[in-house]
């Protein structure tokens, strides 16, 4: 007998009656239906196929009133609308995984008024849970918004109109990481986030980005790369197990050292921050004095005697500042650093032995 298909009919070997083959259940076991509307699991070797086109099916052809369930096909999920992929390129050549918000006018020909749309950008290779809150004006917490975002990929959050800023400019991100196979697990990102208000309302800090087509303004909130690179390092690294127990570290001075306890350090905002475009002149300002300290605790906590900041001309303002945070700092020694090799735009700094 060829083998059974579903809808075919066969009668029963050791009893009256037949049916019509409803499921196959595996290579000997059948479901015939038969016309009380009952399946009965059957062996095939039991059953005998009726082929109305050859003698013997024509004898015992019997016409069964019975209907096959025909099983709708499962409805697929509507695609989210909201999500959208990131270009194929910047994956490609991507070498840093990075998170962003991104705030784009819904009518590019209205840059400083009309809508917005809010954008989360996973650029990274992890799928992610987020959670955002809104810091209100009592210093509380609203929840906005929460959900997943799959990686390389881009999610509309909501279309907001000028007067609901305040809700996504000022408030707490949270984010979970998610792979199939990751070396590290990383552990929830947690920070509070502030935007200028007034950058929104000024045409030049609307601008194209690799990871948006049209123009708008995009905010860093995470790079996955450095945050993976510090989990990575804060890993114990059996090769480096002696350095562990004689106490040595990695500080931050160490990537700028010139010489044994020697060091320059150039804070121009681009050899600190890979896209700067985005931030306002105080931004960069207290990124800049930020990193100066940063840097000055490391040299002093490394035993370091001599760096060499470099602050550029420009206004004066970083200078100045770097130098009111060094007059707070007792039995250290600053001066112009030699012009010749760093012109007018350095200050060298002195680290006595004792401190």
């Amino acid at each position: 007998m060829s083998p059974l298909k579903v809808g075919d009919k066969v009668k029963f070997l050791n009893t009256s009656g037949g049916g019509i083959v409803a499921k196959l259940i595996d290579s000997r076991v059948v479901s015939i239906l038969i016309e009380d509307g009952f399946e009965i699991p059957t062996m095939i070797s039991e059953l005998i196929k009726i082929d109305p086109h050859d003698a013997a099916g024509r004898f015992f052809e019997d016409h069964y009133k019975i209907d096959i369930p025909v099983e709708e096909p499962a409805e697929e999920e509507p695609a989210d609308e909201r999500l959208s992929h990131l270009p194929a390129h910047l994956i490609s050549d991507r070498k840093s995984e990075d998170i962003y918000l991104a705030f784009v006018p819904h009518d590019q020909k209205w840059l400083i008024t009309g809508h917005l749309d809010v954008y989360l950008i996973n650029n990274s290779s992890y799928d992610i849970l987020y959670n955002i809150f809104s810091k209100t004006p009592l210093g509380h917490y609203d929840g906005v918004d929460y959900g997943s975002i799959f990686p390389d990929s881009k999610l509309l959050l909501d279309t907001i109109n000028r007067e609901q800023l305040s809700h996504w400019t000022e408030g707490y991100l949270q984010f979970l990481f998610h792979k199939q196979q990751t070396r590290v697990v990383l552990p929830p990102f947690n920070s509070e986030f502030r935007i200028e208000g007034r950058k929104f309302f000024k045409e030049g800090n609307y601008r194209e980005h690799s990871v948006m087509r049209d123009k708008g303004i995009v905010i860093k909130v995470l790079s996955l790369t450095e945050h993976l690179h510090a989990e990575e390092n804060a890993l114990p690294n059996p090769s480096s197990h002696q350095e562990q127990l004689s106490g040595s570290t990695n500080p931050l001075i160490a990537k700028y050292q010139v010489a044994p306890g020697e060091a320059v350090v150039d804070l121009h905002i681009h050899e600190l921050v890979d896209d700067p475009t985005n931030l306002e002149k105080n931004e960069i300002l207290e990124f800049q004095k930020s990193y100066f300290l940063k840097c000055f605790d490391s040299a002093l906590a490394s035993h370091y005697r001599k760096v060499i900041f470099i602050h550029g001309v420009g206004n004066g303002i970083l200078r100045n500042s770097i130098i009111e945070l060094l007059k707070k700092q007792e039995g250290i020694e600053f001066f112009d650093a030699p012009m010749a090799k760093y012109g007018v735009g350095a200050l060298e700094i002195r680290i006595p032995v004792n401190l």
